[in-house]
């Protein structure tokens, strides 16, 4: 299916709207923009009704793949699927309009919100702290090696190589490299996952930490994550 683009439906003559006849005095061009700036003749614009319009881009919005249309096995952190009520929440206007310089007094509602999300997660993930900054995904694998990396220079430690798979989305080695990392990457094994032999071969004492996604990219999931973790921990790295 080929959808043909709005200068190609253009009709000479056709309009979406039709002003009424202006009720204030009129400026001459003259007195708004000097000559010079003056267009020779009017820009190419499709001339279309206002159902072309709509019905060009929804047209368009249903040849686009994604969860509400078919199977999404991307395993990436910011591709999964949200239930509809998510988006309905985060577009309330405490949400959505709250001003990032307003005063603590004025938005005490959020931060009881993100405190007891802290709370959640925290005890869910048996962390001390959980950080709610990074933004996405992406933001989220920075943040981390950040960490690590603060963590492995108090330490003494010259750790400098992360571990990421074959099958990783391509922010984890860009990441790896902003955070001042060498990146070494282990192969999948034939049924999609981390190949736990391949990666004894990799681990020293460089190792820094290992990056992994579970489910994976491929939205598949790790059933050896246990052993993963074992084996990048006795060698002293992170996961």
């Amino acid at each position: 299916m080929t959808e043909p683009i709005l200068i190609e439906r253009s009709v000479p003559g056709r309009r979406g709207v039709r002003l009424p006849a202006c009720d204030v005095p009129e400026v001459p061009l003259a007195d708004l923009l000097p000559a010079s700036q003056w267009a020779s003749e009017p820009p190419p614009l499709p001339e279309l009704s206002e159902l072309d319009v709509v019905r060009h881009f929804t047209r368009l919005s249903a040849l686009n793949y994604g969860v509400d249309t078919g199977f999404y096995p991307l395993g990436s952190c910011t591709m999964k699927y949200n239930p509809k009520i998510h988006e309905e929440i985060a577009r309330l206007a405490g949400f959505a309009r709250l001003h990032p310089l307003a005063p603590e007094e004025a938005c005490q509602g959020m931060l009881r919100l993100l405190w007891e999300l802290e709370q959640a997660l925290k005890e869910i993930a048996g962390l001390a702290r959980v950080t709610l900054q990074p933004a996405a995904g992406a933001h989220g694998e920075l943040a981390t090696l950040l960490m690590i990396r603060a963590y492995l220079s108090k330490r003494g430690e010259k750790r400098d190589t992360v571990i990421i798979p074959d099958s990783a989305h391509g922010t984890n080695p860009a990441s790896a490299r902003l955070a001042g990392f060498d990146v070494a990457v282990v192969r999948s094994n034939a049924g999609g996952r981390i190949d736990t032999d391949h990666l004894k071969t990799l681990l020293s004492e460089r190792t820094a930490a290992i990056m992994i996604t579970n489910p994976n990219t491929l939205g598949l999931f790790e059933d050896e994550i246990a052993t993963i973790a074992d084996l990048v921990h006795a060698a002293g790295g992170l996961v």
